[in-house]
């Protein structure tokens, strides 16, 4: 039996996607990696290695070690243990506003790429990201800790939710054992493990399939005719068309490549509320006109601006907001923009909670010696602040937060936790206004009046997830799980603030219990 599958599979942004290019772009942005028609793609080396990555975490009692190599190939070795992979994968590139990927037929039914993308396209006018300032995301590095690090805060470009991409996958079967196998192994793409681009650990790069275009090719019954085999696998590859699922096929399509994994991942999820008022800032006045708009609860738009005339008034500070595209099946609908959280923001809330309750729990406290040698908490904190090795009690805390060393790249490590971003739904928004206070006299300074803007009745859903290659390092009574777990009875309990201006008057939540 020799049998080639050939798949299409269409895939759309639930999350900002940041792929870079390792180059830099002005004002020190990293660059957003694109194809050659100067649009953003998602190359293959990046779906095919999160793939090999995936499969070796959550399907390893599915697929045996020589399986799995079998699939995904070895380079190293011996030369006669070395193998090529089974698997074909190729960019996944960005579809128009049509659901189409970019290139057109001429006369002669030859394919013929593009030499640029159409600007008059609305989705691809829209990823030219170097044209605007709307497509970033703002982070702060942590010190040891858990607070923001001093003089670390960078800005990152992101591509917006909502996109759509489609990549090809080639399967190359010789036995009825590979047709079961390959089935398992590109379910895994529906995993919620399955995430591209940087910072997935904060929730970027997830994604869901919309999508699935699939060609199983006999050769052995085209053996008399290969140019017919030939032309098909031509055929499917030069095709610009994608399948979009509708709603009634979606369950046909979760059969084949499931959106959950079926491992017993580690989740929590908080849905959160509060009776009064918040925001999470940006810091600075935003970019937000009267003809954007975000949704309240019930999903009604909400105007983001107060100005009659729609204008962008300079000292007002805006709520963090992102964009989200819409699409009415296949066709392109416009642009929501949503009031969030950061998952990054949340995440590095939990780590600094968390890190107070290991202490509390080893009973570190600032005027105990915790080593034989009498160094004290603070010492050893002052030891990871300078750069020096971390001491060997904070490697729990590592496996769960992960580490990040800039004099030592080797020494960084990536933490377990997945944490998404929350929308916020709101009832409305108001704009309190403040003056500025002198720091010395604490008296108003002249012509320092600014405006906030603070969402009313504001609620949100938290989901965190624990990557599942590391749970048997991280059971359930380890004394970072314990403390994790405390900071989570403090997120049920209200007890964590995550709102901007904590000392002020902000929101407190308290977990919305079910009837």
């Amino acid at each position: 039996m020799t049998t080639i599958v050939l798949t299409r599979i269409a895939i759309e942004t639930v999350a900002p996607l940041a792929i870079y290019s390792g180059e830099r772009e002005t004002l020190g942005h990293n660059a957003i990696v694109r194809d050659w028609n100067g649009l953003p793609y998602i190359p293959a080396t990046a779906i095919a290695g999160v793939w090999r990555h995936t499969v070796r975490n959550i399907c390893g009692n599915r697929v045996n070690p020589i399986k799995f190599l079998y699939w995904f190939g070895q380079s190293s070795g011996d030369l006669e243990e070395r193998m090529a992979s089974r698997i074909t994968v190729t960019d996944g590139l960005l579809l128009d506003e049509s659901s189409c990927l970019p290139g057109a037929f001429s006369d002669g039914r030859k394919l013929r790429m593009l030499t640029g993308y159409n600007r008059e396209d609305r989705i691809y006018s829209l990823t030219d990201i170097n044209a605007s300032g709307r497509f970033e995301r703002t982070s702060c590095r942590m010190n040891a800790r858990k607070a923001g690090h001093k003089g670390a805060l960078f800005t990152g470009k992101t591509l917006p939710k909502g996109l759509r991409f489609a990549f090809d996958v080639k399967f190359e079967l010789d036995s009825e054992d590979d047709l079961k196998q390959y089935r398992e192994v590109l379910k895994v793409i529906g995993s919620r493990s399955f995430a591209l681009g940087a910072r997935t650990a904060n929730g970027q790069g997830a994604f869901r399939v919309i999508g699935v275009d699939l060609e199983e090719i006999n050769l052995e019954s085209c053996a008399s005719d290969p140019a017919k085999a030939a032309e098909k696998i031509r055929a499917f590859a030069v095709s610009r068309m994608v399948r979009i699922a509708k709603d009634e096929e979606l369950p046909k399509l979760s059969e084949l490549i499931p959106s959950d994994d079926g491992t017993e991942l580690r989740t929590w999820k908080f849905r959160l509320s509060s009776q009064g008022t918040m925001r999470i800032g940006t810091g600075t006045p935003g970019d937000i006109s009267g003809n954007v708009s975000a949704v309240d609860c019930f999903g009604k738009p909400i105007c983001l601006m107060a100005g009659e005339d729609g204008s962008v008034k300079s000292n007002q500070q805006d709520c963090f907001s992102d964009v989200r595209i819409q699409w009415n099946g296949t066709r392109f609908a416009g642009e929501v923009r949503e009031f969030i959280i950061p998952g990054s923001t949340i995440k590095g809330i939990l780590a600094h909670r968390t890190m107070y309750h290991f202490l509390r729990r080893k009973g570190w406290f600032a005027d105990s010696a915790v080593r034989e040698n009498g160094q004290k908490p603070q010492d050893l904190i002052n030891c990871l602040l300078e750069n020096q090795a971390p001491p060997p009690e904070f490697e729990p805390f590592y496996a769960l937060f992960g580490r990040n060393d800039p004099q030592n790249p080797d020494n960084m490590l990536s933490g377990s936790l997945k944490v998404h971003d929350s929308v916020i739904n709101a009832d409305s928004w108001i704009c309190r206004m403040h003056n500025r206070l002198d720091r010395f006299t604490a008296g108003v300074m002249p012509s320092a009046l600014f405006g906030q803007m603070r969402l009313v009745n504001p609620s949100f859903e938290i989901s965190i997830s624990l990557n599942p290659s590391r749970a048997a390092l991280l059971p359930e009574n380890s004394e970072i799980m314990l403390a994790f777990n405390d900071t989570l009875e403090d997120l049920r309990q209200g007890f964590l603030n995550i709102c901007a201006g904590a000392g002020r008057d902000t929101a407190v939540f308290s977990e919305v219990k079910e009837n």
